[in-house]
């Protein structure tokens, strides 16, 4: 199966499905024909995954950064992954809710070939456009992706951590901005 790939895609497929909430699982189909089903294990996987790599890379940010705007940005974004990553754990473990990997949810693999590069490059300005790039790059994407998936939760712990985490990935892209803009990024729309 292929994975989904592009929030264009995603959001389509979302408005395609307005009663999506309505169901334990998510199908959706790929542009290339694949049916990718998405239930509430694998949503918490996906919170959980995400959330993770999402701290490692902001703490990586934190330390190596020279510019105070993206150095605020990462500490800002370390304190919220760490209180998301705790609730999306102790939802989790909840007997009703549990974790399961999806093959199809490839966001945690992006996540650490992301980390993988920022480890790579210099602590020099590349390292903090990479840095933010990867940032509007991973909060675009998660917005679409949880208003998508969000259907296949049915514990009210992770469809209240749906509707946390929702909020916090618009700041964090609205932040990105903000200093991308400082940084002389030219934000491209999503293709």
């Amino acid at each position: 199966m292929r994975a989904i790939r592009t929030p264009l895609l995603l959001a389509a497929i979302a408005l395609a499905m307005p009663n999506v909430r309505a169901v334990a699982q998510v199908k959706v189909t790929t542009s290339a024909g694949d049916v990718v089903i998405f239930n509430q294990k694998n949503l918490a996987e996906h919170l959980i995954t995400v959330d993770s790599v999402a701290l490692e890379t902001a703490q990586l940010a934190a330390k190596r950064t020279q510019n105070v705007a993206v150095r605020d940005f990462a500490t800002m974004l370390v304190t919220d992954y760490t209180a998301r990553l705790a609730a999306a754990r102790k939802a989790a473990a909840e007997d009703d809710v549990g974790r399961q990997a999806s093959a199809s949810d490839t966001a945690g693999a992006v996540g650490i070939r992301a980390l993988t590069n920022l480890n790579s490059l210099p602590a020099d300005s590349s390292f903090d456009k990479e840095f933010v790039r990867e940032q509007l790059r991973l909060n675009q994407q998660e917005i679409v992706t949880l208003k998508m998936l969000g259907g296949a939760a049915k514990d009210d712990d992770l469809k209240d951590e749906i509707k946390a985490a929702l909020p916090m990935h618009e700041r964090h892209l609205a932040r990105a901005r903000e200093v991308a803009a400082q940084l002389g990024i030219v934000i491209e729309p999503p293709k």
